[in-house]
């Protein structure tokens, strides 16, 4: 029975650090034999560190997928989309490989990326790393609890992982990866209640704001399927310094058209978009796919 790497549908944790690579020309046919060998690493960090509550995932890149597996395309694998706004820029920087490494340690996170580090040597070229936290009670620096409407317990697994039992792609997810930059300057210049009014939530509780404005980014990003189940897990986590502070927005969707769906409705037509797109900036986006834990252990 196919099994979902554990950083999918894992619980919210307290670090994560977030990796991402370019594989160098020639290199495809090594770098695939090494794929099979992360979820041993996870498993010898999980026992020794097991207080800490990692969690990893490994996803390949919808443009590279083709040239490292072309006999296993993911049916609803797409780029990432390619939307021209008069408004908003959303940029796609397309990646190869992505590494998410989540734990209660920061230092178990670092050590564990030294580790994929030596293994995709020579292989890779890092491109990116990003480090997050956790910020209060599960917050973005907006002061709103984020994803307010992800799901939960067995919920996760429904919206998050493919059910294909007789394919390749079962429990397997498309990643979506965008890091959003905020002005909160400029934010912060707002009373509670315009805050309020644009997230579509109130800040203390996160409750829902009825009547609910077609503006609000409650309204144009918790959307659901016809059986009213989120379309969307949403796996982001905060990132920043004292200079610079963003959200590294992560998504895990069963469906490959889910992150478009929702991109397109944030964007809107008009003034019906979502507000919040005012005080924050994507700056980069990628498309992936998360294969299943005996998949990769099969490559």
């Amino acid at each position: 029975m196919a099994q979902a790497q554990s950083g999918i549908c894992a619980e919210a944790n307290l670090h994560g650090l977030h990796l991402f690579f370019n594989v160098l020309d020639g290199h495809d046919e090594s770098l695939r034999a090494k794929l099979k060998k992360v979820s041993d690493i996870e498993d010898e960090f999980s026992d020794q560190f097991s207080e800490s509550m990692l969690s990893c995932m490994v996803a390949i890149g919808a443009q590279y997928w083709p040239h490292i597996l072309p006999d296993y395309m993911p049916s609803e694998l797409q780029s990432f989309p390619n939307i021209t706004h008069s408004d908003f820029v959303m940029s796609a920087r397309p990646c190869d490989l992505f590494v998410q490494i989540r734990s209660d340690r920061e230092d178990v996170n670092h050590l564990f990326a030294l580790q994929i580090l030596k293994l995709f040597n020579p292989d890779v070229e890092l491109v990116e790393q990003i480090r997050n936290f956790r910020f209060l009670d599960g917050r973005d620096f907006n002061g709103f609890i984020y994803a307010g409407d992800t799901p939960h317990g067995r919920q996760k697994r429904v919206t998050a992982l493919v059910d294909k039992p007789d394919s390749f792609e079962d429990q397997g997810s498309y990643i979506h990866v965008q890091r959003y930059k905020h002005d909160l300057t400029l934010w912060q210049h707002l009373s509670l209640q315009e805050q309020e009014q644009i997230m579509g939530r109130t800040r203390l509780d996160n409750t829902l704001i009825s009547p609910a404005l077609e503006s609000s980014h409650a309204t144009r990003s918790e959307l659901k399927d016809e059986q009213g189940q989120a379309l969307l897990l949403n796996q982001s986590m905060p990132y920043g310094d004292v200079y610079e502070q963003g959200m590294l927005m992560i998504t895990c969707s069963a469906k490959g058209d889910a992150f478009e769906k929702v991109l397109n409705s944030r964007l809107g037509q008009g003034e019906y978009y979502d507000h919040w797109l005012d005080f924050t900036q994507a700056d980069m986006g990628s498309a992936f796919f998360a294969p299943s834990v005996r998949f990769l252990k099969q490559l």
